[in-house]
């Protein structure tokens, strides 16, 4: 059995240690056959540092490396070039000296096995220009970038920092467009296209591929590909979890698939890489990616914005929203989708909207507790607790019981956020309610908005209407004059209408009323 490739991102290494590869290389042969000047944008952990990888090892003429792969088979000349691959997660970043200072000595790094002295008194953009030239004696050059907005990212929470940084990498960048005589081949990764870099508006001829509908299964694995590449682990996980094959795929489904990198309709939905092979390794299901790293930039951004997480479940983008931000503009939804926590559902083609939501229960329940967490200083456990004890209490048509965990539960907001902050108590209720499972529908007439909710147990669907400063008797009368009922009453379930009533002046649920629908 061959080995999991977690954590390789050098694809030599990954064929010489005997570890699973993905065969991307038709679709990596396709875009080098076809295109010069290269952008993608996908989030971490994707396998942009592989594919960037993949790539230098194709330009440098290692075809003993591929062997029966797609690559193998296609026409393809497997001509050497010098390749410049420059990795900005391994640059000292810390402010814009260090950042200069450390792309010069990767350069040098690069220019040493060739014998090419390079002149320490340039700056980095020029320096990279000596060294494309002096290389361009040899072959054509292959310039291949991964993760070239690390260190904005890195600073995102320090707009003066950013900036300065964006600046140095401006002056880096720019000298690529005075290079083109000179290059093969130019490839850009990055999780966010930063405007004012010199890339996007310096290089007109480079092909943004990230929401090409030709590149959507370029990075991540499809079903075929994990059922192809992983079958004996997956019966592994089978045996180990008690379930058929069948169940199991779907469970992973459920957890890790839901990415799409296209308006097409019917594209093919992606899964995230990292997180099934550790679930793989493991035979166990964990948020494996969300993990990784705390979004601590993200959190300090929702704060900002009242924790607008209810929007989530459908926000609407215009591809150039999904494309670009500025430091100084940072829109939520733009963030969310380009970092991996929200993806395309579907493609409006009369508004030319984009509809993103949560692409699976990794990323929804991940973000849910990690936001509940932060709102209510209380941990993930114990927010466990409560969704349990509300489940049971629904399932047991205990509403004495629901009254009760959730004034327990508003009780836990700590007094310094109550003050003046509503918004946080129905976001709270949210976030408890999409924990359960529960069908979320959001309005929002006013800034405060309102949510409905649905909750089905085997037998029941709960309809349920949460109020502010209101009574539980107004909330079920709105249930029933807007007929929130209505699409489930094929359903075949008991129907069941529940107003719940928060009151301000006491900072917590004042009533719970229930009426079951004949």
């Amino acid at each position: 059995m061959k080995k999991l490739p977690i954590g390789i991102q050098n694809f030599s290494k990954l064929i010489k240690e005997n570890c699973v590869y993905v065969d991307k290389t038709a679709l990596i042969h396709q875009m080098i056959t076809q295109g010069s000047y290269y952008f993608l944008s996908r989030p971490r952990r994707f396998g942009k540092s592989l594919l960037v990888s993949t790539l230098a090892e194709i330009f440098s003429g290692n075809k003993d490396l591929f062997a029966g792969f797609a690559i193998e088979l296609l026409p393809y000349d497997w001509q050497k070039y010098p390749v410049i691959h420059i990795s900005f997660s391994g640059i000292p970043c810390e402010n814009p000296q260090d950042l200069e200072i450390g792309i010069k000595n990767f350069l040098q790094d690069i220019a040493q096995p060739y014998e090419i002295i390079l002149d320490d008194k340039l700056k980095s953009g020029e320096m990279l220009k000596s060294l494309v030239k002096q290389l361009a004696q040899q072959n054509a050059v292959v310039l291949l970038i991964d993760e070239y907005d690390y260190a904005i990212l890195r600073h995102i929470h320090d707009k003066a920092t950013a900036s300065a940084i964006r600046e140095t990498l401006k002056n880096f960048y720019s000298a690529i467009k005075d290079l083109d005589q000179y290059l093969k081949f130019v490839f850009l990764t990055g999780i966010s296209k930063f405007p004012k870099t010199s890339i996007f508006s310096g290089l007109n001829n480079l092909e943004d591929i990230s929401l090409d509908r030709t590149f959507n299964t370029l990075l991540g694995y499809t079903a075929t590909e994990i059922v192809g590449n992983f079958e004996p682990r997956l019966i592994h996980s089978a045996e180990r979890l008690e379930c058929s094959m069948q169940e199991l795929l779907e469970e992973i489904r459920v957890w890790y698939d839901g990415y799409q990198f296209t308006r097409e309709q019917n594209a093919i939905k992606m899964y995230n890489p990292f997180s099934v092979l550790l679930f793989l390794k493991n035979s166990e299901f964990s948020n494996y990616w969300f993990a990784t790293g705390t979004p601590t930039f993200l959190i300090n951004l929702l704060k900002a914005k009242d924790y607008p997480v209810e929007n989530f479940e459908a926000a609407e983008a215009t591809e150039s929203e999904l494309g670009a931000f500025d430091i100084n503009i940072m829109p939520l939804k733009t963030l969310l989708f380009q970092t991996g926590y929200l993806t395309i559902h579907s493609y409006n083609a009369n508004t030319k909207n984009y509809l993103l939501g949560y692409p699976n229960k990794e990323c929804a329940q991940s973000l849910i507790e990690y936001i509940f967490a932060s709102m209510t200083q209380k941990s993930g456990s114990y927010l466990n607790n409560v969704v349990a004890r509300l489940l049971a209490a629904f399932e047991s048509y205990n509403y004495e019981q629901l009254h009760e965990v959730l004034v327990q539960l508003y009780a836990t907001v700590p007094y310094t956020i109550q003050i003046g902050e509503e918004k946080y108590y129905q976001t709270i209720f949210y976030l408890v309610l999409k924990m359960i499972g529960a069908d979320i529908i959001v309005e929002q007439p006013t800034n405060i908005g309102r949510i409905d909710a649905v909750i089905q147990t085997k037998d029941t669907c709960f309809i349920i209407e949460f109020k502010i400063n209101a009574t539980a008797s107004v909330a079920l009368e709105q249930i029933k004059i807007k007929k929130y009922y209505q699409p489930y009453q094929s359903s075949g379930k008991k129907i069941v209408l529940v107003g719940i009533a928060f009151n301000t002046t006491i900072k917590n649920v004042s009533e719970v009323e229930f009426v079951e629908l004949n």
